[in-house]
């Protein structure tokens, strides 16, 4: 801890990194309501788009544990500066896209320049903050992490409404750019004291390990094809150069990545359930959201108001979780989130095209209670191990952890809805002109666009009747897989986690002033 830090800067450094976690984490939804009028303008095929959104995802994993082992060694304030200044200025020049291609290249340079901020900012966080402290900072920062998925949509869907697509990437210029004054105002420098000679060849396995596996997860997921080349080659390349990057920090005698940390029940079970309850979370907003919009025919802005109520909710719990782990400790806390969260999904599993708002606010406000019932406690469980030189390169270690788990989310359930969809659709698409019948079935957007461009006369409503019963059935079968997977972390956490919140130190007891003024620790006796 930094004991130049005054209480009431530290209350102001927690407001400003939690502010800047929400805007980078808003980016990674908030491009979901602007994907049509981005194809409109840009002429872009929908293999584009879905690389317009992988493009960063993929970066943002392969970089986190650079930015981590970068912070620790060269100074966090410096990094996290850098870090937010290439994502401010990749956000502007993104905005201005005057192609496709152009908008996946800065989007890819947005996601390098975020990757350095969730996990930078909780280490300054574990800097500034003494451990008594760090529970409710944790609390706090975790609680900006969980409201940014729901204000993208909306913010996105206002934006929409009055401006064009690029005011999505344009609007986070002038935050950055406040954000970069304070920072440079606020946050103290810090870094490890005692770093250990730099590892490039670790630096570049892990850049290089994850952008491969998360690649070979997000094309098997977009294609449906787990075994062509591209991806079975990503995958085994991504997972090789995993091991074989473990295998030589484990042999380094100061390395970069703490194999040990991975050994810790702590650590692990932490970094473990987060993952699986990232892992259904993605998913089913991914789910839910094309629910909302092709199944109901909400606008953009309407979806994305339906995404608050998780906020709210996840707002809420986050903020009383200290209070709740002290009173019955992180494995029953994050446990019962999970479950809750299972709960949310077992009821969206049940939606129709006839179900009332009331009941899709409800569902999505226990998804945000259980959610924010995991992010802290397991953050602060797993934290709680990793020495505060070395925080950057822990968190990193358990962001990277969750990156890969949130791509196999979108990848897989993503798959199991895309396969449960064409095998309903083969049969009814024949009314389509040969030519649309493969592309047709493949989605219920690839779907309406197909009825729209044909002229199917009477033919279209019982076409669009089946695409609904159709997306519904795998809406269905895959919000039980989420639900499976959040018990899942249930069960890890029940097993791994601690009973009981780890006690922080106890702060020294203050000397007599007499002993003081005598300098020497019997000078009363």
């Amino acid at each position: 801890m930094n004991p130049e830090v005054s209480s009431g800067r530290r209350r102001a450094i927690l407001a400003l990194l939690a502010i800047t976690v929400l805007i980078v984490v808003m980016d990674l939804t908030i491009i979901n309501v602007a994907l049509n009028p981005i194809q409109q303008s840009l002429d872009a095929s929908n293999a584009d788009l879905q690389w317009s959104l992988d493009s960063y995802l993929i970066t943002f994993a392969a970089f986190l544990f650079t930015g981590g082992v970068c912070a620790d060694r060269f100074g966090r304030k410096k990094t996290l500066i850098t870090g937010l200044a290439v994502f401010g200025a990749s956000s502007v020049l993104g905005a201005y896209a005057g192609s496709i291609g152009q908008l996946i290249l800065w989007r890819s340079v947005m996601g390098v320049g975020a990757a350095v901020i969730p996990t930078v900012t909780l280490a300054i966080l574990m800097n500034v903050f003494p451990p008594m402290e760090r529970p409710k900072a944790i609390a706090a920062w975790a609680s900006a992490a969980g409201v940014a998925f729901a204000v993208g949509p909306v913010l996105g869907g206002v934006l929409l409404d009055h401006f064009w697509w690029g005011s999505i990437f344009l609007i986070n210029a002038p935050l950055v750019v406040v954000g970069l004054i304070l920072m440079a105002w606020l946050v103290p420098e810090s870094k490890n004291p005692a770093p250990a000679k730099f590892d490039p060849l670790g630096v570049v396995l892990s850049i290089v390990a994850v952008g491969l596996l998360v690649y070979g997860i997000v094309t098997g997921g977009e294609d449906n094809d787990w075994l062509s080349g591209d991806t079975l080659g990503a995958l085994v390349g991504g997972v090789l150069l995993v091991a074989l990057l473990v295998v030589i920090e484990s042999r380094m005698a100061a390395p970069s990545l703490d194999v040990g940390l991975l050994r810790n029940a702590r650590f692990s079970a932490g970094s473990g359930a987060i993952a699986l309850c990232f892992f259904a979370l993605i998913g089913a907003i991914f789910i839910t959201q094309f629910y909302y919009q092709a199944v109901l025919g909400f606008s953009p802005m309407k979806a994305g108001f339906l995404m608050l109520p998780m906020g709210i909710g996840s707002l809420v719990v986050s903020a009383r979780c200290p209070k709740l782990v002290m009173r019955f400790g992180p494995r029953a806390v994050v446990a019962t989130g999970s479950a809750v969260m299972a709960v949310s999904f077992v009821i969206s599993s049940q939606f129709t095209a006839d179900t009332p708002t009331w009941l899709l606010v409800v569902a999505q406000l226990i998804f945000g209670l259980g959610w924010g019932s995991i992010m802290a406690p397991a953050t602060a469980s797993l934290m709680s191990v990793v020495p505060p030189v070395k925080a950057g390169a822990g968190q990193a270690v358990s962001q990277t952890i969750r990156q890969v788990a949130g791509a196999l989310g979108v990848a897989i359930i993503g798959s199991i809805l895309g396969v449960v969809y064409r095998s309903d659709m083969q049969d009814a698409v024949k009314v389509l002109p040969p030519s649309a019948r493969h592309e047709a079935a493949g989605s219920i957007g690839d779907t309406l666009r197909a009825v729209n461009s044909a002229r199917l006369g009477d033919r279209a409503p019982a076409l669009l009747h089946k695409a609904v019963d159709s997306y519904l059935s795998g809406m269905e079968v895959t919000m039980l897989v989420a639900a499976g997977v959040a018990l899942l972390a249930t069960a890890v956490s029940l097993r791994w986690l601690p009973k009981t919140a780890p006690r922080p130190p106890m702060p020294p007891a203050p000397k007599p002033a007499a002993e003081e003024a005598a300098g020497t620790p019997g000078a009363l006796a």
